[in-house]
């Protein structure tokens, strides 16, 4: 694999994967930590997208702590047709790796998980998982639409497409009007939805985000989720 997209038990034979969207820290070890449970919980292959790649033609690895201001800073400048450009070219990579391909899972979060709803543009996509994932409803972000307002428009009424959203009812960056679009607009789409809002905060589900881990709220999400993948 490319530095910008790392695998974890691959399978050349294997008929689906998850492409996982990391938090704006990128390839933190917490985050491969969460790869390698995906894989090892669903048996399938997950890849990891370092999108920030597009930005810096490198691999990014952050810290929260040292740099505040750096991966920040990525975000507010990425745009949709950046993210499309690095996922497109993932989705080249992965497919050659994966000649028996025939759906893909892509599992986001924070800004990873508004990502996952452009990702979910492309029709190989059949599932999408966004863990609190800001910023859905992102006005001129892609074609000069939201990202949530774009895979409603591309998929409308597709039977084929599922999604799920995580939310912590204490996270602020998330306001609940906001969550009541999301389920709306999906709706209106005619989208398969549900969303799971858990008394948790930010960033609740991985252990390595050891300030803001919410071990109830992640052991929930994880059930939650497995039902969500298996079904």
């Amino acid at each position: 694999m490319n530095d910008y997209l790392k695998s974890f038990s691959p399978n050349p034979d294997a008929t689906q994967i998850i492409i996982m969207l990391p938090d704006i820290w990128s390839q933190t070890p917490y985050s491969a930590d969460t790869a390698t449970r995906f894989a090892e919980k669903f048996g399938m292959p997950v890849y990891m997208l370092d999108y920030f790649y597009q930005l810096t033609g490198k691999a990014n690895i952050f810290d929260p702590n040292t740099d505040q201001a750096v991966a920040p800073e990525l975000m507010a400048k990425m745009t949709g047709e950046d993210f499309i450009a690095i996922f497109n070219r993932a989705l080249e990579e992965i497919k050659a790796n994966q000649p028996k391909l025939e759906s893909i899972i892509v599992i986001g979060f924070c800004f990873g998980g508004r990502l996952a709803y452009l990702g979910g543009l492309s029709s190989d996509v059949k599932k999408i998982v966004a863990f609190y994932g800001a910023g859905a409803h992102t006005a001129n972000y892609y074609e000069g639409k939201t990202p949530l307002g774009l895979l409603c428009e591309i998929r409308r009424n597709d039977q084929s497409l599922r999604l799920l959203s995580f939310y912590g009812s204490k996270d602020g960056s998330i306001l609940e009007a906001d969550r009541q679009t999301t389920s709306q607009t999906l709706k209106d789409a005619g989208i398969n939805y549900t969303e799971k809002i858990y008394d948790a905060g930010h960033a609740y589900f991985q252990p390595g985000r050891a300030e803001m881990y919410n071990e109830a709220a992640a052991s929930a999400s994880w059930v939650d989720l497995e039902n969500f993948i298996k079904d």
